[in-house]
């Protein structure tokens, strides 16, 4: 990527009463964004920026003007409600002047005579933040209207809830903040699951499991949550619990086990919960740390690339585990022969990045051997996962430092074996 390439992307809202100036200026970095729009005092910025508010990313203004000057334009822009970001460009200096520029939220200053350099730097330094403030929306924004999700402060009351929250329990947003879960409770769930829940999560540990809880109107639903405790710099500010709706696979546990996918809907769920628990912490740390740094004002540009592309990586994970769980309810659902060997190898290829954040090897020999095999393709797939994730969860527990994961595919006369092993001991006897 080019330097300021971002910018590309960016419109601004350019405030200089210096006709001479203004056009210089334009004329030296209009090469480097998308479009830029031109007022010659406030009263005329506040006309454009009414008229194309959608448009304009950056506002970059003077503060001394004739009509309206810098600082009354900007009062108005903050009362009217509107955050976009400020560059200010000046050579005139006050303290009470300045005292008033901060009260009004501004990114930063420019002073006169401009270096053009340093108005790029300063500019592409806001974009990035611009492109980070997005980009956390758009995540808050799918977890408001896609995932049961849930966050309370450290004494379990309620802060916010998301849409889907709201339609499965029936109440709203504004009924249950200020609220605790006990408003949800069904009297059939055991106080004991309570008990075991609090004492998991006042140990700062995350805790798992199926709870069923009352809607507003009497019924019941169920969901298998995980519930994990949120924090600011090492500090416990509360607990945010992410939820699947179980409650028509509960229905359908018996047909489940007469398809022999599964000994008990229990153990379905527990699998989904397993495959998901991983990605989820791996989202919710890394979310964390952006929005921190964003705070703190220590974003690592060079870093912010790769920790989007590796939330990406998770949610891609999660969709994918949706769909193969979703596909033990298909009815219609065929066996198909399919490659054994191609197939196992290419599902590692989609976890392994997991793996490698925790400093762990995989190995697989033998892939030569290979059969075309008739049975379920996504079980056969998701079987492998699953020892893959206890494994991986072995190593991280023992600590082990340089983990290792072999998969090795052998045959002999009347069979052929997937073998997988790990360096992190052997499994107890009673399991």
């Amino acid at each position: 990527m080019q330097k300021y390439d971002k910018l590309k992307s960016i419109t601004v809202l350019y405030v200089e009463d210096s006709k001479f100036l203004a056009k210089t200026t334009l004329k030296s970095i209009e090469k480097y964004f998308h479009k830029i729009y031109l007022a010659y005092n406030g009263q005329d910025a506040l006309e454009l920026l009414k008229e194309h508010k959608s448009d304009i990313d950056i506002i970059i203004t003077d503060l001394v003007m004739p009509v309206l000057d810098g600082i009354e334009m900007l009062g108005r822009i903050r009362k009217d409600g509107c955050n976009i970001p400020v560059i200010i460009t000046t050579g005139f200096e006050s303290a009470l002047a300045l005292e008033k520029i901060i009260e009004l939220s501004i990114e930063g200053f420019i002073a006169k005579p401009l270096d053009i350099n340093k108005l790029l730097e300063k500019t592409d330094g806001v974009a990035t933040s611009l492109f980070i403030k997005r980009e956390l929306a758009a995540k808050k924004e799918m977890i408001d209207n896609d995932i049961i999700y849930s966050e309370t402060d450290e004494n379990g009351i309620i802060t916010y809830i998301s849409k889907p929250f709201e339609k499965i329990c029936g109440y709203s947003k504004n009924e249950l903040v200020g609220k605790t879960h006990s408003l949800l409770k069904h009297p059939d769930t055991s106080l004991v699951l309570y008990k075991e829940m609090w004492s998991a999560l006042k140990s700062l540990r995350q805790w798992q499991g199926e709870i069923t809880n009352r809607k507003k109107d009497g019924s019941s639903y169920s969901l298998n949550s995980i519930i994990s405790p949120m924090y600011i710099r090492e500090r416990l500010i509360g607990y945010s619990a992410t939820c699947i709706d179980i409650t028509e696979l509960q229905a359908k546990s018996l047909e489940l086990q007469a398809k022999s996918r599964l000994a008990a809907m229990g153990e379905m769920i527990s699998m989904i919960a397993h495959q998901w628990r991983q990605p989820i912490s791996s989202i919710g740390m890394i979310s964390n740390n952006i929005e921190l740094d964003l705070i703190m004002d220590e974003l690592d540009k060079n870093k912010l690339g790769d920790r989007l592309h590796s939330i990406n990586q998770q949610v891609s994970y999660l969709s994918n585990t949706i769909t193969i769980f979703s596909n033990f309810l298909d009815k219609s659902k065929q066996k198909k022969e399919f490659s054994m060997t191609a197939s196992v190898v290419e599902a590692i290829d989609e976890i392994k990045e997991q793996y490698l954040d925790k400093n762990i090897n995989i190995s697989i020999s033998n892939q030569r051997i290979d059969f075309k095999i008739n049975t379920f393709k996504d079980e056969l797939i998701q079987t492998v996962i699953n020892i893959m994730t206890n494994a991986k969860e072995a190593i991280v527990d023992k600590n082990i430092p340089d983990g290792k994961i072999d998969i090795l595919f052998e045959e002999d006369a009347s069979s052929v074996y997937i073998k997988i092993s790990n360096n992190a001991g052997n499994l107890q006897k009673n399991i």
